[in-house]
């Protein structure tokens, strides 16, 4: 394997199917150097997939960081939604994502911790044509101005680590016959998000089930490293099977892309790059 490190992934304190001393003894199994934690940060308004006892799963980290110190280096990070409530607390990392939107079609802040109604981007096809047809009239860039304003918003006020899945939008938004619209609202978002100093997310989770090609597409992966971004792979691993899906076949292709280099972090928390 060339790079061996995996920051976003989810266990037995959100919607994992896996526990963290699971997830761990696989990430050893299979080579890897840095394994980091990140639970969904809490969305009062669905809680059927985000952390709710932060204190345990803290405990619980700390007592595999010190049971497996010498075999990975294991670090603590949080996925926070850009709706969610992220613990008062210093993590290794944060990776901050958007997972819906409102039904009103309106940009809420990221501050707004309940809105009233929303839909979840990445529950499934019918959920998002209902939140096209009752928020956004069926106007499919509509919907995609206003996720991409959220996450500019969520990066700029929170200043995450890491941008997960920067193109969720393109999970079951159908942008084929405004491709080259949709494409460029995109685009403006990445040079809105220019100098920031995130790491951007090549995010497996979407090729591991089958659903297409990674997050982010080609064509943002190139426009991020035209405006200057480094990346990060991860596998968004919900399972051990998941851990470090096809990482050696998505280095190569991000090689055919100009890509040179990925981020990963030594024990001490330093960011420092792999060449590729």
């Amino acid at each position: 394997m060339i790079y061996k490190c995996n920051l976003h992934t989810h266990t037995q304190f959100c919607d994992g199917g896996c526990s963290m001393e699971e997830m761990t003894k696989d990430a050893i199994a299979k080579g890897f150097d840095t394994l980091g934690f990140s639970p969904h940060s809490l969305t009062l308004f669905d809680q059927s997939y985000c952390m709710k006892d932060y204190p345990a799963f803290k405990q619980e980290f700390l007592r595999l960081k010190q049971k497996y110190q010498d075999k990975i280096n294991l670090m603590m990070g949080i996925e926070a939604d850009a709706f969610g409530q992220t613990p008062d607390d210093v993590f290794d990392y944060t990776i901050g994502s958007v997972h819906y939107l409102p039904v009103d079609g309106k940009f809420l802040s990221v501050f707004d911790l309940n809105p009233k109604k929303v839909f979840a981007l990445d529950e499934s096809k019918e959920t998002f044509l209902k939140l096209l047809a009752e928020g956004f009239d069926n106007d499919i860039l509509a919907v995609a101005k206003c996720y991409f304003d959220t996450v500019v918003d969520m990066v700029q006020k929170t200043k995450p680590t890491i941008i997960g899945h920067f193109d969720l939008i393109s999970l079951y938004g159908d942008f084929g016959k405004v491709q080259s619209e949709y494409q460029q609202i995109a685009k403006d978002a990445v040079k809105r998000l220019a100098g920031c100093g995130c790491l951007i997310e090549i995010n497996g989770n979407r090729k591991f089930k089958g659903r297409g090609g990674l997050y982010p597409a080609d064509f943002l992966i190139k426009e991020f490293a035209k405006h200057g971004f480094d990346f990060v792979l991860s596998s968004d691993a919900h399972v051990t099977a998941s851990l470090g899906f096809e990482f050696d076949e998505t280095v190569c292709h991000l090689k055919t892309l100009g890509i040179t280099r990925l981020a990963t972090f030594d024990k001490n928390g330093n960011k420092i790059f792999v060449k590729i």
